[in-house]
C-alpha cells in the first residue's frame, strides 16, 4: 500500500482536486473537468471540420455497444504508415471516443495513422470483463496492422487507459513474440496501477460498479504482476509519465510502476512532466509546440 500517512484517500485518488488551474472558480475541480470535456470534444470535431483529416469507423467486438475504433489519416497517409494507438481514461466509467482525439492532428500531420479505441464502461461490464475486452481489441488492432503491412506500432494510454494498456504485457496468447517486434513504444500517461486502496473508495468506485473485491483488486493491479519475459520485448521502449500537479499517490504509482518494469528487465524511463495536471497533459497534445507534444515527438523520433 502507498498511503500509510495519507488519511484523505478519497481526495488523493481524485485527480481533479490537485489542479492549480481554475482557482478563481467556485469549484475548481469541477471546472477543470468541464473544461477538459468541452475542449477535447472541440479538438476532435476540428480534425475533420478544419484540418483535412479523415476517419474510418470500425468495430472490434459487440454489435451496438462501445467496442469501436476510429482510425484517422489524411491524403498523405500511406496504408503501411506507422500506427499510433490511444486508450482514453475516465476511471473505467466515464468519457468516450469523442473526448479522446486531442493528439491525433499533430501525429497525422507527421505521417502517422492514429487509432483511437472506445470500450464499454462499468457497470455495463465489470473491470475484469473490460480487461478481456481490451485483450480482444489488441487482437483486432494487430490483425488490422498485419493486413496493412504496418511494421511499426506505438501505444499510449491515459489514466485508466494506462492501466488497461498494461494488459498488453499480460496477454501472451494475443501479443505473441512476433507481434511484439512491431511495438516500438508503450506510453503510460498518469495511470493507476495498484487498485488495492482504490476499489473500496466510494467516490472512485460507487456501489462497487467496477465489480471488485480485495482478491480481484490484487489480480488486476499491474504493479503486482510477475513479469518474466522482458527479453522478448527488446524492440519496445517503455515510457511512464506522471504530471507535476497530481496527488502524491498518482505520482508514486507511476514511479513505482516504472521501477517494477525496469527491475523486470524492460527498457523503461520515468518522467515527471513539469507544469501539467492530469487533464492538460492530454489537452495540450493537440498543440504542436507544447512540452507534452514535443516529448511525444521525441519518443516517436519525429
Amino acid at each position: 500500500m502507498f498511503n500509510q500517512k495519507i488519511t484523505d484517500l478519497e481526495r488523493d485518488y481524485f485527480p481533479s482536486y490537485h489542479t492549480i488551474r481554475f482557482q478563481d472558480q467556485t469549484v475548481p475541480n469541477l471546472a477543470v473537468q468541464d473544461h477538459f470535456v468541452q475542449l477535447t470534444v472541440k479538438q476532435g470535431k476540428d480534425l475533420t471540420a478544419t484540418q483535412g483529416i479523415k476517419v474510418d469507423h470500425f468495430r472490434y467486438g459487440g454489435q451496438d455497444d462501445r467496442q469501436i475504433v476510429d482510425a484517422f489519416y489524411n491524403d498523405s497517409t500511406s496504408e503501411s504508415s506507422p500506427l499510433f494507438v490511444y486508450v482514453h481514461g475516465g476511471y473505467w466509467q466515464m468519457l468516450d471516443i469523442t473526448h479522446s482525439c486531442s493528439m491525433v492532428g499533430p501525429l497525422v500531420r507527421r505521417g502517422y495513422r492514429v487509432a483511437v479505441m472506445d470500450y464499454n464502461l462499468c457497470p455495463q461490464v465489470t473491470l475484469n470483463q473490460l480487461m478481456q475486452e481490451f485483450t480482444n481489441f489488441l487482437n483486432w488492432i494487430f490483425e488490422y496492422a498485419e493486413k496493412a503491412n504496418i511494421t511499426e506500432i506505438h501505444f499510449a494510454g491515459h489514466s485508466a487507459g494506462g492501466h488497461m494498456l498494461a494488459q498488453i504485457l499480460n496477454a501472451p496468447e494475443v501479443v505473441t513474440p512476433e507481434r511484439r517486434r512491431t511495438i516500438r513504444s508503450l506510453i503510460f500517461m498518469c495511470g493507476v496501477y495498484d487498485l488495492r486502496e482504490l476499489w473500496s473508495l466510494e467516490n472512485v468506485n460507487p456501489s462497487n460498479i467496477l465489480g471488485l473485491n480485495a482478491y480481484k483488486a490484487v489480480a488486476l493491479s499491474p504493479i503486482l504482476w510477475n513479469y518474466t519475459d522482458a527479453k522478448s520485448w527488446s524492440f519496445t521502449k517503455f515510457h511512464v509519465l506522471a504530471a507535476e500537479h497530481e496527488s502524491m499517490t498518482f505520482i508514486e504509482q507511476s514511479r513505482v510502476f516504472s521501477q517494477v518494469l525496469e527491475n523486470a528487465g524492460f527498457p523503461t524511463s520515468f518522467k515527471l512532466m513539469q507544469g501539467y495536471d492530469h487533464f492538460d497533459i492530454i489537452e495540450e497534445t493537440a498543440s504542436d509546440d507544447s512540452a507534452i507534444a514535443k516529448y511525444l515527438q521525441e519518443i516517436l523520433k519525429l
